[in-house]
């Protein structure tokens, strides 16, 4: 019986040593302002370190079948008028 490996991705590194990694079957698509991720299959998201072992600071997550948009979290000051990045 043939068994297919699972793809591994990481979706987004944190501001300290942890990582936000998709596991299963998927395609990814940076081409866009926003990371466009095709789920074929339920799949899996783990918050690991860069070693790429689990980290417990975070439960995986099931992510179900199904087209998703990866955007970019922003805050913004009224006071002086900008913008920033939010870090996990």
């Amino acid at each position: 019986m043939k068994k297919n490996k699972l793809k591994k991705h990481t979706l987004l590194k944190g501001e300290g040593s942890n990582q936000h990694t998709l596991y299963g079957e998927f395609t990814i698509d940076e081409n866009t302002e926003f990371t466009g991720v095709s789920v074929l299959k339920e799949s899996d998201l783990k918050h690991e370190q860069p070693d790429g072992s689990f980290s417990n600071e975070h439960q995986t997550l099931k992510i179900d079948k199904g087209q998703w948009v990866m955007g970019k979290q922003v805050e913004y000051n009224p006071f002086n008028r900008t913008i920033s990045q939010v870090w996990d």
